[in-house]
């Protein structure tokens, strides 16, 4: 499902991306396994970043993870590989691009918040107007009975990122 209106783009797809897909990737050191399925919410790479093979992610993502990290209880945060293979891209946009996450659907609206506050947070820090600061979003969500996930990719402005992530949450699962 598609939608474009006013400058923004929300795509919720079916993927086959799932926390045990993840947790067999090669990238992701044996050491850190263990720790990695205590989380709700894993920040994934850029898989064969513009099909050159990269692991990557966006240029904010360490700030991203520590503010997830930040005074909560219910998010379990962590990232999908190991320090010696992280890498950044910094594309020196205008956009803000958060780093691809997937997140157990229990905690999805917590998620979304934080989110949504992150981004404030990079508008304030560069000085830019929310309304005319693009970011781009992109939210896996599995729902853990069924082992059903799905993306939510969202492109548009900061200042509707919250409203428009949580209006596509409604019901996300209930047509499966």
């Amino acid at each position: 499902m598609e939608h474009e209106f006013n400058g923004k783009l929300i795509k919720i797809e079916d993927t086959d991306i799932s926390f045990e897909k993840m947790y067999n990737k090669e990238y992701i050191p044996e050491e850190y396994k263990e720790d990695i399925k205590k989380a709700n919410l894993l920040v994934i790479p850029n898989e064969d970043f513009r099909e050159k093979g990269d692991l990557l992610f966006p240029e904010t993502t360490l700030e991203f993870l520590e503010h997830l990290r930040e005074d909560n209880n219910e998010i379990i945060a962590d990232i999908a590989i190991g320090d010696e293979n992280f890498q950044r891209i910094e594309l020196h946009s205008a956009v803000i691009e958060v780093a691809t996450i997937i997140v157990e659907y229990v905690v999805l609206p917590l998620a979304i918040s934080m989110v949504a506050n992150f981004l404030y947070d990079q508008v304030k820090k560069h000085h830019r107007e929310p309304d005319k600061t693009t970011a781009n979003v992109e939210i896996i969500t599995e729902e853990t009975k069924r082992k059903t996930t799905k993306k939510i990719i969202y492109k548009g402005p900061v200042s509707e990122v919250k409203d428009a992530l949580d209006e596509a949450c409604k019901g996300l699962f209930s047509k499966d």
